[in-house]
């Protein structure tokens, strides 16, 4: 479940054209003009026909346009005469389902959306305002935890793959804790066990480059992620040291982080600790994004729509 394709990752399609300013215009007031115009009518990605796709605003750009270059780039170093008024306008547009399949995000969530969430209660409303604000302040920030805690069914898992659909960022990844165990422990034949070695050593011992990186170092360097069914089982020595690791190097690294678990949240306290429990707290802004889910599971209800899935 660490293995994420990587056809996955990338823009699923990019506008691109060579525009020349009139006078009195700007670049980037074309450009909107531009993009307004290119975006009339909607776009749906090849791999998931149901799914829209949006612009992405990190990846699309304005380069200036340089003579006898018709491509919008060139390679550094020529020194080619820039054109003037010229340039290439470039929109990249993504698939928000692409993006969860990317971060291994379960299925039935690829398709969803903060807008189709049912907000049927007052707090499941609240739930998913403060959802939106977090996926908010990590698009801006770039840090927080959010910690997500009730019953199974209630909406947890949902919501948190409904923020990875809009983060700017595409390096997230979606595991569940009793998978993490199953990749740690498949590691015990390896001689790198599972705590992942520094650079310096790798580079010192001759053996070590060929080494895979170990679980812990994939869940911790990873930019966002998503940390489910928390306290399923009683957590093992080698449980406890992965997830004290992986909590202590992800607030001290500011990573954005959505924690998820089944547990009452003092029963949860109590199993994670205090000081895990603490930096939690902290991240969370105060306990901002620490957000309680009651209600009965909406599975109960849908069997027939999951039965309709099969094929």
């Amino acid at each position: 479940m660490l293995d994420r394709q990587k056809e996955f990752r990338y823009t699923n399609e990019q506008i691109e054209e060579r525009i020349t300013l009139s006078p009195g215009e700007t670049d980037k007031s074309r450009y909107q003009t531009w993009l307004t115009e290119k975006m009339t009518h909607p776009r749906f990605c090849r791999r998931h026909p149901r799914t829209q796709l949006v612009f992405d605003r990190a990846e699309s750009r304005i380069r200036k346009a340089f003579k006898n270059d018709t491509r919008g780039y060139r390679v550094w170093g020529e020194s080619e005469e820039i054109e003037p008024g010229a340039f290439h306008f470039i929109a990249a547009l993504r698939c928000p389902a692409c993006r969860c399949a990317y971060a291994v995000c379960p299925p039935e969530f690829h398709h969803t959306t903060f807008e189709t969430f049912d907000t049927s209660t007052k707090e499941r409303v609240d739930s998913l305002a403060r959802c939106r604000e977090f996926a908010a302040q990590v698009n801006q920030h770039g840090c927080g935890f959010a910690l997500l805690v009730g019953g199974p069914g209630t909406g947890k898992t949902r919501l948190a793959c409904n923020v990875v659909r809009i983060l700017e960022n595409r390096d997230a990844l979606y595991i569940r804790q009793g998978e993490l165990t199953c990749e740690l422990r498949a590691t015990y034949g390896r001689k790198d066990v599972f705590l992942h070695r520094s650079r310096r050593q790798e580079n010192d011992d001759e053996d070590g480059g060929d080494d895979p990186p170990s679980p812990l170092e994939i869940v911790q360097k990873v930019r966002f992620l998503v940390l489910d069914e928390i306290g399923c089982t009683a957590l093992a020595n080698d449980e406890r040291l992965l997830l004290d690791e992986l909590l202590k190097h992800r607030y001290e690294q500011r990573k954005p982080t959505i924690l998820i678990s089944n547990l009452a949240l003092d029963v949860l306290q109590e199993f994670l600790g205090d000081a895990p429990y603490d930096r939690i707290r902290h991240a969370s802004g105060g306990g901002k994004f620490i957000l309680q889910f009651n209600g009965e599971s909406y599975r109960r209800d849908s069997g027939e729509n999951y039965l309709g899935g099969l094929g």
